[in-house]
């Protein structure tokens, strides 16, 4: 038995003596991005570790051969990408009013009035006759609102990417709770955040880029504290320097009216759009 095993060790003292201990300084990248890559790379009785950018191997000189051309592939300067990312909002709202109103006179005795003055913003006509006057005014109003937000922020290939720009409001609370005890009334201040941006993880291959993409945009709604809010979630591919649609939403409405003396009518139309370009800086 200590025959066969004192054999088996002078098969083994060859193997380790071929090998060499080598430290490789890295360029580019950090020791935790290389040694996944490597290390399976690696030939059995073979060592690899790394600390302070530097990476220690124990292997033969033609595994280190292989090692050093799989290194010089990965251990390169990241590309650094732009993003931009486009919001715009084209919204309107249009309201039209018709309404008549006078006395007319029937008769003797008998009169059918519904009087009012004109009101701001209207145009109309009025006929007299005899005793009778008939006023028929309108008014055709248009409000349109348009708003957009461009972004953009520079990333290594692979990092992720965070923009937001806006403003917190400080939004009042009451809080009332009923208790066997009695009645608690707590108060405070909540923070809501209103703006634009957007995360974003890019991954190259070649001239086309990977892309999860989260763009995001909150706005007041012009009633107390109600925040309009605009999200989109995606993960796309597209070649760089191109743009590209991401999503959007487009909302339209009409309501009439019906009244004894006139009528009424109002349009909305809301359109949204997100786009993407993620371009390289050279």
């Amino acid at each position: 038995m200590r025959l066969a095993l004192f054999f088996v060790l002078l098969l083994l003292v060859p193997a380790f003596a071929a090998q060499q201990v080598e430290i490789i300084e890295l360029r580019h990248r950090v020791v935790e991005d290389v040694l996944p890559v490597l290390s399976p790379l690696l030939e059995p009785g073979g060592a690899m570790s790394g600390m302070n950018g530097h990476l220690v191997v124990r292997t033969s000189p033609a595994n280190l051969e292989e090692l050093r051309k799989v290194l010089a592939v990965i251990d390169r300067p990241p590309r650094q990408l732009v993003i931009h990312v486009s919001q715009s909002r084209d919204a309107m709202v249009r309201q039209r009013d018709v309404d008549a109103s006078g006395r007319v006179r029937i008769g003797e005795g008998l009169d059918i009035a519904s009087q009012r003055a004109p009101r701001k913003g209207e145009s109309g006509v009025e006929i007299h006759a005899g005793g009778s006057s008939v006023g028929v005014y309108g008014r055709d109003t248009r409000r349109s609102t348009q708003s957009g937000a461009d972004q953009f922020v520079r990333v290594m290939d692979g990092s992720e990417a965070f923009i937001r720009i806006g403003s917190s409001l400080a939004v009042p609370f009451r809080q009332v709770a009923v208790r066997a005890g009695g009645v608690r009334v707590s108060e405070g201040v909540v923070y809501v955040d209103v703006g634009q941006g957007f995360y974003a993880l890019p991954r190259l291959a070649g001239e086309r880029v990977n892309i999860d993409i989260r763009p995001f945009s909150g706005s007041l709604a012009g009633h107390g504290f109600d925040v309009e809010t605009q999200e989109l979630s995606t993960t796309i591919t597209g070649r760089l320097g191109e743009w590209i649609e991401l999503g959007g939403s487009s909302q339209q409405g009409r309501e009439a009216t019906g009244r004894i003396t006139g009528a009424g009518s109002m349009e909305t139309r809301d359109t949204r759009s997100v786009w993407l370009l993620v371009d390289e800086e050279r």
